[in-house]
């Protein structure tokens, strides 16, 4: 038997092996040295998300996107296809995009919040320069203000103001990054619902 039909009866079997040892002894090494092309996959995907839900989601996307590059590479066949990349890429992509689907289904207010809070991110971001200048000229946004706890203001400033994303508040005030979530919700239907009572 020649060394050539040898590797082709064997090379599956041995293939096998070496993905077994590798996801078994060096998972953290594998994922450290592809890390730099995992986050390019993450950032082209989150892009067009909203920044809510990137905000919320974030971390579990980047764990999604590792997760799923691992199991590319159980069905990879290097013999077959000598680079990994394309099926990844398109592997980690799906994966993201079922689990923004998922809990977008189990949760439809998510949805609904997440538009609500881009729109009124959007405002205060294409305004907040004027941020503090328009709570000392405005009777209207004073007297809401006036209505939020010192908490509730200062997830408020710093979301919209300095542009702190829920985690890095949350670290700030020693709370979970969705109890600053809520906490920011509330705020928004405090201050709207102030603005708009007569």
């Amino acid at each position: 038997m020649s060394v050539k039909s040898l590797w082709v009866k064997t090379q599956q079997r041995i293939t096998n092996f070496i993905k077994i040892v590798l996801l078994k002894d060096y998972v953290d090494q594998i994922l450290a040295f592809n890390e730099s092309r995992i986050l390019m996959v993450l950032r082209k995907y989150i892009k067009n998300l909203p920044t809510h839900v990137v905000d919320s989601e974030v971390d579990d996307l980047h764990t999604i996107a590792q997760l799923e590059f691992l199991e590319t590479i159980k069905v990879w066949v290097p013999y077959e296809h000598p680079e990994i990349w394309p099926l990844a890429q398109v592997r980690m992509l799906g994966a993201m995009k079922d689990h923004i689907r998922h809990i977008t289904r189990t949760d439809p207010t998510r949805t609904y919040d997440w538009i609500v809070n881009a729109a009124h991110l959007y405002i205060g971001i294409n305004t907040k320069a004027d941020v503090y200048e328009s709570f000392d000229q405005s009777d209207q946004l004073m007297r809401a203000m006036k209505t939020l706890t010192t908490r509730e203001k200062k997830v408020v400033i710093s979301y919209v103001y300095e542009d702190i994303t829920f985690k890095a508040i949350g670290e700030r005030i020693n709370v979970s990054e969705s109890q600053v979530s809520r906490i920011y919700k509330t705020a928004i239907e405090k201050v709207k619902k102030e603005i708009t009572t007569p």
